[in-house]
């Protein structure tokens, strides 16, 4: 007999699986019956355990490393009928559990968006002005809406060709995890507000996408002339 322990929030569950070991009970089976507790749409429900997310319904609990009476920790949010009829289609309770981990992923991506790429385009404002060949525009100049407070930062050194690299690295990375995440969300043909909440976050994520990617192109150019320039000296 295998006895498993789930906790959710303050809810704590045990499933019990007689004549059976942890190598003949597959992942899907047990969010099945984590599902039928709690009525947490199966789209959105996720189970974690010693800090990693159990992936792959088809997987055999054994190969998680669980220990005897060892606790999962369950994710996933019960919707209301209110919730299920307003945002989805056709009032699915999995649909809204697609539109629901579209949207927090997207936000997620967004919060960290917010944060990192208005200093990495200001980055990369300030090596190319420092590393240019060419003149740097006259000081008359006036700041477009992006370069707003950076006469503060004039006096800061340019940063350096590795920094530039580490953000945009950083910003990159997390823009085409998001993109192959929404990617791998698989929509039912008739999920239509799924289907365009999916569509959505992909065309905002790859907007930004392109831009940090227009800017690293930005750098390079600024990188080619620059050694083009001391090959002619």
């Amino acid at each position: 007999m295998t006895q498993i322990n789930i906790k959710w929030g303050r809810e704590k569950k045990s499933f019990t699986f007689k004549d059976r070991v942890l190598a003949d009970i597959r992942l899907g089976e047990l969010r099945k019956a984590c599902h039928d507790w709690s009525k947490v749409p199966l789209g959105g429900l996720t189970l974690i355990y010693g800090g990693a997310t159990m992936k792959d319904d088809n997987a055999p609990l054994s190969c998680f490393g669980i220990k005897p009476n060892g606790q999962i920790t369950m994710m996933g949010t019960r919707p209301t009928k209110t919730d299920i009829s307003t945002l989805t289609t056709h009032g699915d309770p999995e649909e809204y559990a697609l539109i629901v981990k579209i949207q927090h992923s997207l936000q997620s991506t967004l919060d960290l968006v917010a944060e990192h790429f208005p200093r990495y385009e200001q980055a990369v404002q300030s090596y190319i002005s420092s590393h240019s060949p060419s003149p740097t525009p006259s000081p008359q100049q006036p700041p477009n809406e992006h370069r707003q407070g950076q006469g503060q930062e004039a006096s800061l050194p340019p940063p350096t060709r590795k920094q530039l690299q580490d953000a945009h690295m950083l910003l990159s990375e997390t823009l085409m995890k998001s993109l192959l995440m929404f990617d791998g969300v698989v929509c039912k043909q008739d999920f239509e507000v799924a289907r365009a909440t999916r569509r959505e976050a992909v065309k905002e994520t790859q907007r930004f996408l392109d831009s940090v990617d227009d800017m690293n192109a930005r750098v390079q150019e600024c990188d080619r002339q620059l050694k083009q320039q001391q090959q002619q000296q």
